[in-house]
């Protein structure tokens, strides 16, 4: 929990997490109203409402005020679990195994009783919008259970949804927030603290509007040592993609240049994924560098990139250099196809999102994949309550002899269906993953696409076992 030192942790591992901290609040500008509303709701003896709603587009600082939100519970020795939904599987299940591991609560039944023992707690739930699914279980069975001392925190580019505010009850409870550009004394706050000096400030200020990643990036390019042409006012209202390709330019070398071009075009970049990709340069110092950019952000799988930067350095590749484009993906399609062949378990699934994800331009992919939907639906394990509506989509779709088939195999191999549901628990697809190692020779008269599968396995060679 944030506000508690580990006693796992080595002492030194506690002293580089609080320089980490000293040193992001050091950069910590504005907001005054927003610290203001959380500072009264951790001391009022009853906080004034439950929950507190900030939402705002990508790049204006909502991860940021969360920080500064857990470094003020933490000074007031109040104790705050956090989980962004980046790294979460959007499933009931998913969430509480994260919060488990976020709070060392491992059993889901002994939270609320856990957290009695605490006069107050906070809940910080980032990056909301990956947890759509998951807005309705929160709403109406997860979070009614929690003690009334509790205090949730979500962030998220999305205002909450209609039903928050329709509940007699929630209406009453939640406050929300939405987060805009800093003003310009705050923007001239934030460039004092980051030692760009005061001459610069009518040029930038103009140029970015307040926008909190535009003056990070800003800050980011004059510390190179470009003093002209980044921080000239133009009026593209694009501010963010003009100083991205602007920041590229100025990268220390070519090397450099490669592994932004990499980090952008795959879903999470890992020191051994450069190690393969990069063609020239050390990927240990590369891999630190990228580390350290203020539109990098990182996670348990890997780092990547804003999705803002993400899509204007991708773009810009594609179209500056095609022939280096292909190239580019070529070497990585071949390193994550290496790890799908030697992968097993989760580490499998993660290798098949990265291998999807790589190809989210192809045009063979595009009309199968609904991409702003990704996260807004999760998969678990179907059960036997699933059965009429798995029947009724393959009868729907295929017809009623695919749906005897259908019907054969969940009776026969009920655990290689997989569900994916909405927001509401609805069943809106599944898969399923048939051990043909274990199929009889009647399966395969019945079914003409596990037999065409077997054939070809025999022909070409066995199927491995749990392929």
């Amino acid at each position: 929990m944030d506000g508690q030192r580990d006693p796992r942790l080595p002492a030194q591992a506690a002293r580089i997490a609080e320089r980490l901290a000293a040193a992001r609040g050091q950069r910590f500008v504005g907001r005054r109203s927003e610290i203001e509303l959380f500072r009264a709701a951790l001391t009022a003896p009853e906080p004034p409402f439950a929950l507190l709603f900030l939402y705002g587009p990508g790049g204006v600082g909502k991860t940021t005020l969360l920080d500064a939100y857990a470094r003020l519970a933490a000074e007031d020795g109040i104790p705050s679990a956090r989980i962004d939904g980046r790294a979460i599987e959007p499933s009931p299940s998913g969430f509480l195994l994260a919060l488990g591991l976020a709070t060392g609560i491992t059993d889901p039944t002994a939270l609320p009783g856990a957290l009695d023992g605490h006069s107050r707690f906070v809940l910080f739930l980032d990056t909301y919008e990956r947890m759509a699914p998951l807005d309705a279980w929160l709403r109406d069975t997860f979070l009614p259970q929690l003690p009334a001392h509790v205090l949730v925190v979500i962030a998220g580019r999305n205002p909450p949804a209609p039903a928050w505010r329709a509940d007699p009850g929630w209406g009453e409870l939640v406050r929300v927030v939405p987060l805009r550009n800093l003003r310009p004394d705050e923007s001239r706050a934030y460039l004092r603290a980051r030692a760009v000096p005061e001459h610069h400030d009518p040029a930038v200020l103009a140029f970015t509007h307040g926008h909190p990643l535009a003056l990070s990036l800003v800050a980011d390019v004059l510390a190179q040592g470009d003093t002209t042409g980044a921080t000239r006012p133009i009026d593209d209202p694009d501010v963010v993609r003009v100083l991205l390709e602007r920041f590229v330019e100025g990268t220390p070398s070519r090397a450099h240049r490669q592994a932004l071009e990499i980090c952008a075009h795959v879903r999470v970049t890992t020191e051994a994924l450069l190690a393969e990709a990069l063609t020239e340069g050390n990927p240990s110092d590369i891999f630190a560098w990228l580390r350290g950019l203020s539109f990098i952000e990182q996670g348990p799988e890997g780092i990547y990139p804003h999705d803002l930067a993400r899509d204007v350095l991708d773009a810009d590749l594609r179209w500056r250099n095609p022939d280096d484009y292909r190239e580019l993906h070529r070497r990585v399609r071949g390193y994550i196809v290496r790890r799908l062949q030697q992968a097993r378990g989760i580490e499998l699934q993660r290798a098949f999102f990265d291998l999807l994800y790589l190809h989210r331009h192809s045009p063979l992919m595009q009309p199968y994949v609904q991409w702003t939907a990704l996260g807004t639906a999760y998969a678990e394990p179907a059960t036997a309550a699933d059965s009429s509506a798995i029947l009724d989509m393959v009868r729907r779709h295929e017809g009623e002899d695919a749906a005897a088939i259908a019907r054969h195999w969940l009776a026969r191999q009920p655990g290689a269906f997989t569900v994916f549901r909405g927001a509401g628990g609805d069943v809106l697809g599944f898969v399923a993953s048939l051990a043909l190692q274990e199929t009889t020779e009647e399966d395969q008269a019945l079914d003409p696409g596990v037999r065409a599968a077997w054939d070809f396995a025999q022909r070409y060679g066995p199927a491995r076992p749990g392929g």
